[in-house]
């Protein structure tokens, strides 16, 4: 493992209290494919997808660094068992899980570290499984921003945070795709959202990517 994991218990505290009864339009489409109802969500955060997954029948396994975030769904959604662990130390059982998700996180790692987790995922998957991630992109203003002092800017499109030894990482669409070259692509995209959950409103570029295991 490279560096130290992001700490989102230092996020302005009103990220915590984001309660999500919604899902993902993209990923809902997708569901009718799963081959079972077990889920895997490595980063979950306060929940997005996964409490409404977990409320419409799903067993949902959730996963993240951040005390405040496992307590926050342990106080208010029970049914969704977690795990207050870095993502990079959580063993995935073999053949349990038939969507396993991480958004908006694995760019906070080293690529090194997201490279292993992918294959992790994609070794331990249920077959017919489906996996969904977003990333940073190359396009992400972030990228940019991120050239000053602060930073160390190495090979691959990859960030270092001197000041906290943590990492940022940026893909590119044919990245992600070579990374899950022997799944079948069902939905892939580069675009941008606004980001409303901290700080001031901002844009990033995000790469969406849902694959399924045959």
């Amino acid at each position: 493992m490279v560096g130290k994991p992001f700490d989102f218990d230092k996020k302005d505290g009103s990220y915590f209290s984001v309660k999500y009864t919604h899902i993902d339009k993209i990923l809902k489409s997708y569901l009718c494919l799963l081959p079972g109802k077990n889920i895997l969500d490595l980063g979950i955060g306060t929940g997005k997808n996964s409490v409404y997954l977990s409320s419409h029948g799903y067993n949902v396994v959730g996963v993240d660094y951040s005390n405040k975030a496992t307590k926050f769904l342990n106080d208010n959604y029970p049914n969704i068992k977690t795990y207050n662990i870095d993502i990079r130390h959580f063993e995935i059982e073999p053949n349990k899980f038939d969507l396993i998700m991480s958004l908006n996180v694995l760019h906070f790692l080293h690529k090194d570290d997201v490279h292993v987790i992918i294959d992790d995922i994609k070794y331990n998957l249920c077959k017919n499984g489906i996996v969904y991630i977003s990333v940073f992109s190359l396009d992400d203003p972030k990228l940019k921003f991120m050239k000053n002092d602060f930073f160390e800017i190495l090979d691959n499109h990859i960030c270092h945070k001197l000041y906290d030894d943590t990492y940022v990482s940026f893909f590119s669409k044919n990245e992600i795709l070579e990374l899950f070259k022997d799944f079948k692509t069902l939905y892939i995209s580069d675009e941008y959202f606004l980001d409303n959950t901290h700080g001031s409103p901002h844009f990033h570029g995000i790469i969406k990517y849902i694959g399924q295991k045959i």
